[in-house]
């Protein structure tokens, strides 16, 4: 099987409603959706979803190759780009094409992705995220209840400006979430807006009404010393690295012991807001 050319598609979700974090939402709740699809001289056919972003260059890596040689192929599209920097747009382009390789490999033995890569179960546990900082009191509610009712017992939601709006936005959550467990489980997303001694107080203020499991980017990403340094003053979890590209970038946060979840998911949809970039290799190397 050989790689013989690839189709650009630009699509956009629908919300149906405003999205965002504390860096800013947009209104109308419409995001763009890039969608690469790889073709093979078997019919094949890979889709990733992910920006376009040095498609054409990163083609040339691969072009021809068999698209089964998943880590092989990873490591030419490094090497063909990583002079232009390794990280940003460029991973969203790597990761698009990626997923797309992993999509054919699956399709080619007739597997579901999930079981290829080893898994038990389709079903993993998860919590209802919804992108929710624009969202008031009606809307907050009416988005986790209904999140509640398809069985979900944990919550992230965005904030980080305004302590007692966000105390107040959780506490809601947990009674709501708190009507079919007796355990719900609540993070804060701050999309690293903190510096260390923000972080420390604002922490502080909510610990005092709330049980957070893990607050989520609270310092900057880079900001190993920091994060360990947050990490021994609060206690809720630690949670950052969904906007590194490449093993090597964590390796700070792990020598520094700064981190209790890594995060590690898809550079490969275009973000609502500035704030998230993902990578699938991140994926398929970091449980």
């Amino acid at each position: 099987m050989k790689i013989t050319g690839y189709r650009l598609i630009n699509t956009s979700l629908d919300w149906g409603r405003p999205v965002g974090d504390v860096n800013g939402f947009i209104p109308s709740g419409i995001t763009a959706l890039p969608i690469v699809v790889v073709e093979t001289d078997e019919g094949i056919e890979g889709i990733g979803m992910g920006m376009h972003d040095g498609i054409p260059q990163l083609f040339e890596a691969v072009e021809g190759e068999d698209p089964r040689a998943t880590a092989s192929l990873y490591d030419r599209m490094i090497a063909r780009m990583f002079k232009n920097g390794h990280g940003g747009a460029i991973f969203g382009g790597i990761g698009a094409l990626d997923s797309a390789f992993w999509d054919i490999k699956a399709k080619a033995v007739g597997q579901p992705l999930w079981r290829l890569l080893g898994g038990r179960d389709r079903f993993v546990p998860g919590y209802a995220s919804g992108l929710d900082i624009a969202l008031d009191s009606d809307g907050l509610n009416a988005y986790y209840t209904e999140m509640s009712g398809r069985g979900f017992t944990a919550a992230k939601l965005k904030g980080g400006r305004d302590v007692r709006r966000d105390a107040h936005r959780l506490s809601l959550v947990r009674d709501i979430l708190g009507q079919a467990t007796d355990d719900p489980l609540l993070m804060l997303d701050v999309n690293e807006s903190w510096n260390l001694s923000q972080a420390v107080r604002y922490i502080g203020h909510l610990e005092e009404t709330i049980d957070l499991s893990w607050i989520e980017e609270p310092l900057r990403r880079w900001d190993a010393p920091g994060l360990r340094r947050l990490r021994d003053s609060i206690v809720p979890a630690v949670a950052t690295g969904e906007n590194l590209t490449g093993l090597e970038q964590y390796r700070h946060l792990f020598d520094a012991q700064a981190v209790d979840i890594v995060q590690s998911s898809a550079v490969c949809g275009e973000s609502p807001t500035p704030s998230a970039s993902r990578s699938p290799r991140m994926r398929e190397t970091c449980p």
